[in-house]
């Protein structure tokens, strides 16, 4: 036993100095790597974000800071691939189409902070999808109701101006009810074509935010309303954690 003892005090002896070079080169790489992230979260903070961030290390280090950010936070309800659900009215995200504003950075970067109808006093909240079948189809203002007739016909008024076969003289129907008391024009403007400052969708560019833009689904929106949400991650998320998601989702946006 003795002589184990004795083995075993010499190997430490050895190995020991080799160990504790290894902690500290160990030790020195993690400092390193602690001091280049934030060295980059102070460029990232400080760069102009529109046009976003043209130095390309900064763009490599937002995007691989963004990904488990957006797994965590946004891939539940935008999807892993950015893609949204029509089914419940979560926007994609690659597809360059902007509800609220034009998309770029600092806007994203609002959203994210302080979310859609999301309570946060400084979220977007000015105005909802009515729910025209309801006998009062908005809690804001005072609206008329529309019948099942007035909004087929309205359907078919919003398949003429995207372009798509419609029936003609229900078509005209449906313009002057989207022109007049339907006041549709109100937010989506006089030619249909949305107001991000609302975010009230374009009617004209196929791309939609509840459902496939069928009849069916047209007719729906019409009728039930609409009043989707984002929540507000003012509270949750650093500030370099907003900037790289805004990258993020931008980068996706121009180049899905």
């Amino acid at each position: 036993m003795g002589r184990i003892h004795h083995l075993r005090a010499i190997l430490e002896a050895r190995f020991l100095p080799a160990a504790a070079v290894l902690a500290a080169a160990v030790g020195i790489a993690c400092l390193a790597r602690a001091i280049y992230s934030h060295h980059m979260i102070d460029r990232l903070l400080a760069a102009e974000p529109g046009p976003p961030l043209h130095d390309a290390a900064l763009l490599r280090f937002a995007r691989a800071r963004a990904a488990p950010l957006y797994a965590q936070y946004c891939s539940s309800c935008h999807g892993s691939k950015l893609r949204g659900d029509p089914s419940k009215g979560v926007p994609d995200l690659t597809d360059g189409d902007w509800l609220y504003g034009s998309g770029e950075v600092p806007e994203i970067e609002r959203v994210i902070l302080y979310g859609i109808r999301s309570g946060n006093g400084k979220g977007w909240n000015l105005a909802d999808m009515p729910a025209y079948a309801r006998e009062r189809p908005y809690l804001r203002d005072a609206i008329d109701p529309l019948t099942p007739a007035d909004i087929r016909d309205t359907v078919e008024y919003l398949r003429r101006i995207e372009g798509r076969p419609a029936d003609f003289d229900a078509a005209k129907r449906g313009g002057d009810i989207y022109g007049g008391r339907g006041a549709c024009y109100d937010c989506h403007g006089s030619d249909g074509s949305g107001d991000p400052a609302i975010g009230a969708p374009n009617l004209k560019d196929d791309i939609w935010l509840y459902g496939d833009g069928s009849r069916e689904s047209v007719f729906d929106s019409i009728a039930r309303g609409h009043r989707g949400a984002c929540p507000a991650w003012a509270r949750r998320l650093a500030a370099w954690e907003v900037r790289v998601l805004a990258v993020y989702v931008y980068g996706f946006s121009r180049h899905p």
